[in-house]
């Protein structure tokens, strides 16, 4: 079973990160995440912001987290984008 993460980074401050189970589960966490963070900063309670998210994937024999990809070879937003 691969591992899976999801990672949330905003300029300026430290990414971070939750272990997903599935695509579908990051696509939750970070929509939430993204959610939250607009809300705060349409109240002023946050400034505006650059930030990025994404899922990555781990590989045993690298020992490294990587961009990860579906059967098809698309990305964590392509996926979304195409899927059926």
């Amino acid at each position: 079973m691969s591992k899976l993460r999801v990672y949330f980074h905003i300029l300026g401050t430290e990414t971070y990160y939750q272990t997903v189970s599935s695509a579908e589960e990051a696509k939750l966490v970070i929509d939430s995440i993204a959610n939250f963070v607009n809300m705060k900063v349409d109240e002023g309670a946050f400034p505006d912001h650059c930030s990025v998210a994404g899922l990555e994937e781990y590989d045993e024999d690298d020992e490294e987290w990587y961009d990860w990809y579906d059967e098809d070879g698309y990305d964590f937003d392509e996926h979304f984008r195409y899927e059926d």
